[in-house]
């Protein structure tokens, strides 16, 4: 998953949780972005089957995008804690540095810190 994804499901999450339903153009004044550009994105995310479109307006995230959406949330955890106890840092300021960490790394990086962290 990349951090890009990461940030739009995580939008969708962030909006369906504070107003019962996400809508394209709520997702877009969450991420502070134009209209178009949320278009193109949510529908790469529906091609890929991270989400689906009901009724044709409504987004949700499928089971794969959920499964995807927690791991790649709890592998951003994991980088937070490491770059904040290596750089003293509070873990809210170094959020988005995480998740861009954590999309990042290749698999092999990814599955030997989870290997090597209570985490796992």
């Amino acid at each position: 998953m990349t951090a890009s994804e990461f940030r739009y499901l995580n939008a969708i999450e962030r909006v369906k949780s504070e107003k019962g339903r996400a809508i394209m153009t709520d997702i877009a004044q969450k991420l502070c972005y134009a209209r178009a550009s949320v278009y193109k994105k949510l529908l790469a995310l529906e091609q890929r089957g991270l989400i689906v479109k009901n009724a044709g307006k409504f987004v949700e995230m499928t089971k794969k995008g959920k499964e995807e959406y927690l791991a790649a949330q709890k592998f951003a955890g994991l980088c937070a804690d490491i770059l904040s106890e290596k750089s003293g840092l509070d873990k809210r300021f170094i959020s988005h540095d995480a998740v861009e960490m954590a999309c990042a790394l290749s698999s092999r990086c990814r599955n030997a810190l989870l290997n090597h962290s209570s985490i796992s």
